[in-house]
């Protein structure tokens, strides 16, 4: 027995010891490599194509201030700086753009590329390169100058650690990389991929209920919009409601099949999530009248999908005249946000509906063909290859009809969808892409005209653009192409393709967009509300995926009652957890189960009800109202909807903004046919339905945070962890460890969704996991510019190991602040590295 156990001992150190040789070696190595992987950020960089030398000063935060004798020089250095801090975000996000994630990514990969590959980016943006459309000189100039510093990285250091895992190969990067990822941003803010679906889904489904009730807009309230007051909407619609009350609509041709939709939107879904969620962003400008100093101030935090490295890359250009504090996307040479010592900006999405789904008739004999207008018309067809890691390459092929691309040929023959052919028409395909040209000249305006011209350029998607400038103007423009539809389209449903009744019938002209300019009341405030209730050029009612007027009305309240503002006090304000709507639905529910549950109320359920009676409607990671009121809405929502529509199609249903403003109304409506279970014989009423919710809300909480009410914090549900995709892909795997050095976080979260401070959740349980909120907070104050404030919510750079990856992390979550170095003094007195960039041979 003794040898036998010796024998077992001897052969499990003889298995055991190599393995923990190996991983050791493996983790050394890595070490190694994440180590020897930094970039030099005090090198001297040489290169024929620079003119003169450029210096690149990197502050105690890592952003790069560019001091340049021209403009080419200026974007040379600029890309060679984004790729040393950001080269795998820009690969990886390139790559999806393109269609290209199974090359590193293996056989899992191409469903992903094909869907993607079907949205055309890469070849609108080729066509854009070699047509010249919308880039003049002076731009595209620049363009080249920045993919050439990119080039100029990749082949002068070593790539990123991500690479050398990866075996990501080289890359010659072009300008058409540069509009591929730009052309992204279409798709991203896109509510109608899933939306119109959704829509026709269910109105099929339940053609004995009001669906348009599930998606109301503004209509079971007073809209909070960008241009009129809360009166004058009001006194507006009343107008408008009496004078079409007879009135009805008409509705498109008859839309697809029940089954084919549900799988549409399933896979539309899917892409959505993809590509991250766009849920909301806010801005205020206030004009002299409304602040201490008399001078302007602008404010901003646009609201996206949280990654690692963030979205935006901050840098200073200073060359000539020119000089510029901006916000870059990933390969992307101009800023999308910036401001310099005479006007700054700010963008939140317009949320106008820009596309649009038809369901395609395909000639019986021939897929090449389709019905158009009463005639086949002749599709055109683009094929070409996905290459595939560890598999077999794949042929695709996607069809473009006159309104655009098919985009359920990837559906059929990845997933075996099996329904009619759905193609896909936004704005950004018809049209010459002009948003570059836009970007560049808003950098470069040197008055408010020039900056209103360029905003002009913009096509898709729609972008609220907020301004302020040193002359004491505020304006706000809501930029972008708006579609005309003929009066019976309902742009929210899949629209009929083979009459082209449902087909644009052209564009508001520019000049009529919705516009303020120093308005009267000194200040203009935009949260993705509805820009008007009033006629934008021949549309009467603006179409749009309007967010609900949660947080614009929030902001409104704050600012309108003051006339003293400082950036010191809007701190607060961008920081604000409040839910605007919440004194309302408890004002609604609290008597119903003060009364419905008397006696059916067990002494557990009471506290809380109390805890929810007492809340001060804020999100502070320390309340417990706001985790019982958030249990509780989710109950309540389920509760009414389910048993109608379903639980996964009410999982796509709370994607979409129509879902609080009917669950606002819904609270209150006690004649809603919503109430009523039709899984059950009886009819269930309102006070029925609340009472069940909540304590099936209190149950919840109890199982799974335990039966004393003050553990129940909103932090301890509510959480955000910054991941790197190397952090998603050990959370796939179970590797903790790997999440810690990759991720950051994770940290307990103030804010909610439809407050100020949106940081919005996914709902798994009772686990609030953080997905999206402010991508960044700025706060810019003409009376002093040169001394703004911002704030990452991780670090400027994307290099795991750089001191630079995390380090606003703890600011950003503590809403708090830094300020950017913007004049000479401030740059050397940050100087943490200076790299040198001279022509060759110099």
């Amino acid at each position: 027995m003794k040898r036998a156990l010796r024998f077992v001992t001897c052969s499990i150190k003889f298995i055991v010891l190599p393995l923990v040789l190996l991983v050791v070696a493996a983790g050394l190595w890595l070490v190694y490599l994440a180590k020897t992987r930094l970039p030099d950020l005090d090198a001297v960089v040489t290169h024929p194509s620079l003119q003169a030398e450029v210096r690149v000063v990197r502050d105690q935060w890592g952003v790069p201030h560019v001091y340049a004798d021209n403009e080419p020089d200026a974007y040379f250095a600029l890309g060679y700086a984004m790729a040393q801090d950001r080269l795998f975000q820009m690969e990886l996000i390139l790559r999806l753009a393109r269609g290209e994630l199974a090359e590193i990514a293996g056989p899992p990969a191409v469903p992903i590329d094909k869907i993607v590959r079907s949205f055309r980016l890469r070849a609108k943006a080729e066509a854009v390169v070699a047509q010249g459309q919308g880039l003049l000189p002076a731009p595209m100039k620049a363009v080249e100058a920045f993919v050439a510093g990119v080039n100029h990285r990749v082949e002068n250091e070593p790539p990123p650690f991500e690479f050398s895992v990866l075996r990501i190969p080289k890359r010659t990067y072009t300008p058409a990389d540069c509009l591929t990822v730009a052309a992204v941003l279409p798709i991203t803010f896109a509510d109608g991929l899933r939306g119109d679906a959704l829509k026709t889904i269910l109105r099929q489904r339940r053609p004995d209920l009001d669906v348009d009730a599930l998606f109301p807009g503004y209509s079971n309230e007073v809209p909070v919009t960008i241009m009129e007051n809360l009166a004058e909407a009001e006194a507006y619609l009343r107008a408008k409601n009496e004078a079409a009350a007879d009135a009805g609509k008409a509705s498109s041709e008859a839309p697809p099949s029940l089954a084919a939709l549900e799988a549409v939107l399933r896979h539309l879904q899917s892409l959505s999530n993809l590509f991250g969620p766009a849920l909301g962003s806010n801005s205020w400008v206030l004009g002299p009248s409304r602040t201490q100093s008399g001078k302007p101030i602008l404010a901003n935090d646009p609201h996206v999908g949280f990654t690692n490295p963030g979205i935006w890359y901050e840098a200073h250009l200073k060359y000539g005249d020119f000089d510029l504090y901006g916000h870059y996307l990933a390969l992307i040479p101009f800023a999308l946000l910036g401001h310099n010592r005479h006007h700054a900006w700010a963008l939140t999405m317009f949320a106008n509906d820009d596309l649009d789904l038809y369901a395609e008739t395909f000639h019986p004999d021939d897929p090449a063909k389709v019905m158009y207008k009463g005639e086949w018309e002749d599709v055109e067809t683009e094929t070409d290859t996905i290459k595939v890691r560890f598999g077999r390459d794949v042929p695709h092929t996607v069809r473009v009809t006159p309104h655009g691309p098919i985009l359920t040929d990837a559906f059929r023959l990845l997933l075996g969808y099996d329904g009619p052919e759905i193609a896909l028409c936004w704005v950004w395909q018809h049209l010459d892409y002009t948003d570059a040209e836009a970007f560049y000249r808003m950098g470069h305006a040197n008055d408010y005209d020039a900056f209103a011209e360029a905003v002009s350029l913009i096509t898709s998607p729609g972008i609220n653009v907020s301004y302020a400038d040193r002359d004491d103007n505020i304006a706000w423009w809501a930029a972008g192409v708006i579609p005309i539809r003929p009066d019976h389209v309902d742009p929210k449903e899949i629209l009929d393709g083979a009459s082209g009744n449902d087909d644009f019938l052209g564009y508001v002209p520019f000049e009529q967009n919705p516009h303020l300019k120093n308005p009267p009341s000194g200040f203009i405030v935009t949260a993705n509300n509805k820009s008007t209730v009033k006629p934008v050029g021949p549309i009467q009612d603006l179409p749009g995926y309007w967010q609900p007027v949660d947080r614009a009305g929030r902001i409104e309240q704050l600012i309108e009652p003051e006339y003293r503002w400082t950036i010191d006090k809007l701190k607060d304000v961008q920081f604000d957890d409040a839910a605007y709507a919440a004194h309302a639905i408890v004002k609604q529910v609290a008597p119903i189960l003060a009364t419905v549950g008397e006696g059916a109320l067990d002494p557990l359920e009471q506290q809380a009800l109390g805890a929810l009676r007492q809340w001060n409607h804020r999100h502070n990671v320390g309340s417990v109202g706001a985790t019982i009121y958030h249990a509780f809405c989710h109950a309540l929502t389920r509760s009414a909807l389910e048993d109608e529509i379903g639980g996964e199609l009410l999982d796509s249903y709370c994607t979409v903004a129509d879902h609080w403003s009917f669950f606002k109304h819904l609270i209150g409506n006690d004649e809603s046919p919503y109430w009523d279970n039709i899984g059950t014989e009886g009819v269930e009423t309102r006070a029925d339905i609340v009472l069940e919710a909540f304590r099936e809300a209190v149950a919840a909480l109890r199982d799974e945070l335990g039966d004393d009410p003050a553990q129940w914090t909103w932090g301890t549900v509510h959480t955000i962890e910054f991941k790197h995709p190397f952090g998603y892909a050990a959370e796939y795997l179970g590797l903790p460890f790997i999440r810690e050095v990759f991720d950051v976080g994770p940290f307990p979260a103030s804010g909610s969704t439809q407050v100020i401070n949106n940081m919005i959740y996914l709902a798994k349980g009772l686990k609030y996991d953080v997905i999206a909120g402010p991508s960044t907070r700025r706060l810019i104050d003409f009376a002093d510019a040169e001394h703004s404030l911002t704030v990452l919510p991780t670090g400027n750079s994307g290099n795991f190991s750089s001191p630079n990856y995390g380090d606003q992390a703890g600011l950003f979550m503590a809403g708090k602040y830094r300020e950017p170095c913007f004049t000479d003094e401030q740059v050397e007195a940050s100087k943490t590295h200076e790299m040198r960039f001279r022509p060759t041979g110099s």
